[in-house]
């Protein structure tokens, strides 16, 4: 046993040394892979410049944001968009005795669309690993709304009185508030009739958020953002018959951000 001492101590060395011979070159191998990367990915950027698409809770909508980025974990961004806002509350019929009419919502009395303009942040949780992979950031954001109310027409059948007293049955184009005239609704009408006749309702709103940054490149952003979004307005919208002058508005939102990172000095 004593003879086989310095043997075993011989192989130990030999293994020792031919896995030290062989783990460093893998690590050089991957110091020389960071140093191969084109140099914007090395870069830090201090600009951020995002377009979004998205659906809500009562719709969908579309928008930009320009950013700042001030450091790692914060980017500063003022963003507008523009949604749509309908009632849970809505319900498409079909008026299946009349031919090539189009479907309505009955009770319906205003087309609803939001431009949003205002100022957040997004903050750094979790960083992507040196390899890629998924960036988390918490995310806010607050400003004003202003609410378009374009009113909703239907196509009905009433009677009209002519002079002789006689009642004669026709057509028109009728807002939901003169509904005790109807004697039928036959479709909706045109989306460009009462265009003219639109309203606007000023209010504010404010969001909380997570955004999950896929993008495999610095210079790219590719991310996935889940909100929710308190709206309030002080005048009121009316969308259905049934909640006139509705103030708050809680809708959740799924977007997808799609845009770039550059320096600009």
């Amino acid at each position: 046993m004593t003879a086989l001492r310095p043997l075993v101590l011989r192989l130990l060395m030999l293994t020792l040394f031919g896995a030290c011979a062989f783990l460093l070159p893998a690590q050089n191998i991957d110091i020389q892979s960071e140093d191969d990367k084109p140099i914007e990915e090395k870069l830090v950027y201090n600009h951020q410049n995002t377009f979004n698409v998205a659906i809500h809770s009562r719709g969908f909508g579309a928008g930009f944001k320009i950013g700042r980025i001030k450091s790692i974990n914060l980017t500063r961004n003022w963003e507008a968009e523009v949604v749509s806002l309908r009632s849970l509350k809505e319900i498409k019929t079909l008026n299946i005795s009349t031919y090539n009419m189009r479907p309505f919502v009955y009770g319906k009395l205003n087309y609803a669309y939001v431009a949003r303009f205002g100022y957040g942040e997004e903050r750094r949780i979790f960083g992507k690993p040196y390899w890629g992979g998924i960036e988390t950031r918490w995310t806010y954001e607050f400003g004003a709304s202003l609410a378009l109310l374009k009113p909703y027409y239907y196509y009905v059948t009433i009677y009209k009185q002519l002079d002789d007293g006689t009642f004669w049955e026709t057509y028109d184009e009728q807002t939901f508030d003169n509904k005790d005239q109807w004697v039928d609704v036959l479709g909706r009408s045109s989306f460009t009739k009462g265009i003219a006749e639109t309203k606007l309702s000023p209010g504010f709103h404010a969001s909380l958020g997570l955004s999950f940054d896929i993008a495999k490149s610095r210079t790219s952003v590719q991310a996935i953002n889940v909100d929710v979004k308190a709206e309030c307005f002080p005048l009121g919208v009316s969308i259905m018959d049934s909640e006139r002058n509705r103030r708050l508005f809680i809708t959740f939102m799924l977007s997808y951000n799609w845009g770039s990172r550059f320096n600009k000095y």
